[in-house]
């Protein structure tokens, strides 16, 4: 199940840079009127990445710290 959940964080993360060039690439276009397709892309671009690295996160095994005593 971890590696399920890294694998989706991962998909997520690069569909996210995804979305975010392909704002870049569209933001350079002169629009005529108001447009939401641009603000789509940066919006759904965040929202992928920041769930990627949840998921990425909750799947990983985080070991704990531990002191040795002297």
């Amino acid at each position: 199940m971890r590696k399920l959940m890294v694998l989706f964080g991962t998909v997520f993360v690069l569909l996210g840079i995804v979305a975010e060039s392909l704002y870049i690439s569209s933001a350079k276009i002169v629009y005529s009127g108001a447009t939401i397709s641009a603000n789509g892309f940066m919006i759904s671009g965040l929202f992928l990445i920041v769930l990627g690295l949840l998921l990425t996160l909750s799947g990983a095994r985080i070991s704990k710290i531990r002191i040795p005593h002297a």
